[in-house]
């Protein structure tokens, strides 16, 4: 069928040049791109720690450390990110951040190929890798509502699915990784983020909303910053984002590793796969949480919602401080993923629908900052943590702290908050 010269796809999308508009097929190119990204990011949260742990045989410290440098660049450049993704065409920084993505694992496949695997060499990649994701994630999260347009919880919900469910299959194919070895898989990954830069060149344009002239990129990070704590809810949940990042993430991004290898004594063949089913546990988990609130749709005390999803995880940490089967733990880690799937879906939309779309993608990168910005922090002080009091001492530190931090919110606005839109 042809529309003024142009193809129209049968759900109404017009094609142009290779241009797709039309809600339906914007969506399913956004998260392509998305799903792309994630498959990616689910290789590399299972391969990394690997090569650090397993094949380097680091000690605690130094795995917390190389997992803060995957992570750290946030703490600098998502606030940048946030308003370089509020002044510019969104879909040409996602496209040009893929192709850029490319890079540092055809790289390290060259190194582990020549036989020049090092912690110094990991460092790079990973400092490298964190700083286009810095960029990456406020403005696929700031396009998502202009690309969706109506019904913004539901939006959130089949992005959060798409991600989750991306990274899930990501770490599924390292758990493969005796069969093609490391560069394979690395070889893959890259594949994967070329791929989704192709599939987010045929959405339309997304220029930027944001029409002030602030005299420099520091002035804009502050308004940012001012818009988000001006709104009392969004200023909230950047909080408590910020302490799951901090206490959650840090642990789950050092315990881990260090408990499949030195709790359960993995040896370099069973690691891949043991602690990709850690992860696959955790993952899935988060995918039937978001597959549930899918299924309920509207939700009103989202709030309330997202304080008893934390809860969960103090409780699991707490249970972690036990000797437990493997097959328990891995139990354990899906019930960790349902409450992380609810807390992120529900955080959000709140943050989506609540902030102001001239500053949207600056206030999503601080609520991102939580994740991304506590986490390195978190997985320094957990490996030196974890190195003087041995993993089943240090894992109450961070359930401890965390009651203290569910009390506070009861006085916040997150228990109060009551959401009208859909």
């Amino acid at each position: 069928m042809e529309v003024e010269g142009r193809d129209v796809e049968p759900d109404g999308a017009v094609v142009a040049g290779g241009v797709l508009n039309g809600r339906t097929a914007r969506l399913r190119l956004y998260l392509g791109g998305q799903a792309s990204w994630y498959v990616s990011l689910g290789i590399q949260f299972v391969l990394f720690p690997y090569l650090v742990a397993q094949e380097l045989h680091e000690s605690a410290a130094r795995v917390g450390i190389a997992q803060m440098a995957l992570m750290a660049p946030s703490l600098l450049f998502i606030l940048l990110g946030g308003t370089v993704a509020d002044h510019g065409d969104v879909r040409r920084i996602l496209i040009r951040v893929h192709f850029l993505a490319a890079v540092p694992p055809a790289l390290l496949t060259m190194a582990l190929l020549a036989g020049y695997l090092s912690y110094d060499v990991l460092i790079v990649y990973a400092l490298a890798m964190g700083t286009l994701s810095a960029f990456a994630m406020p403005a696929r999260d700031s396009a998502l509502t202009r690309i969706a347009e109506t019904n913004i919880q539901q939006a959130v919900t089949l992005a959060m699915g798409t991600q989750m469910g991306s990274q899930l299959a990501g770490m599924l194919i390292v758990a493969f990784a005796a069969l093609v070895g490391a560069p394979g898989l690395l070889l893959f990954q890259m594949a994967m983020i070329i791929a989704g830069g192709l599939a987010t060149q045929r959405l339309a344009p997304l220029p930027p909303v944001y029409t002030g002239h602030d005299t420099s990129r520091w002035a804009q990070i502050l308004d940012g910053i001012a818009a988000a704590r001006e709104n009392p809810i969004v200023f909230a949940v950047i909080c408590l984002n910020f302490a799951v990042g901090l206490f959650y993430v840090g642990s789950f991004m050092v315990v881990l590793p260090l408990m499949v290898r030195d709790t359960y004594h993995s040896t370099d063949a069973q690691f891949p796969a043991r602690f990709a089913m850690i992860n696959i546990a955790f993952w899935g988990g988060t995918i039937a949480a978001t597959m549930a609130l899918l299924k309920v749709g509207h939700i009103e005390r989202r709030g309330r919602v997202m304080m008893g999803a934390v809860t969960t995880g103090l409780v699991i940490l707490g249970a972690m401080s036990f000797t437990m089967p493997f097959w328990v733990l891995c139990v354990l880690c899906f019930l960790w993923g349902m409450g992380a799937g609810t807390t992120m879906t529900m955080g959000r939309t709140i943050v989506q629908l609540a902030a102001r779309a001239s500053h949207r993608a600056r206030v999503l990168a601080l609520y991102q900052l939580g994740f991304s910005g506590g986490a390195p922090i978190g997985s320094l002080i957990m490996g030196f943590i974890v190195g003087g009091m041995g993993i089943q001492h240090a894992v109450l530190v961070p359930s401890g702290t965390m009651i203290f931090i569910i009390g506070l919110l009861l006085l916040s606005p997150i228990w109060a908050y009551q959401a009208d839109e859909a």
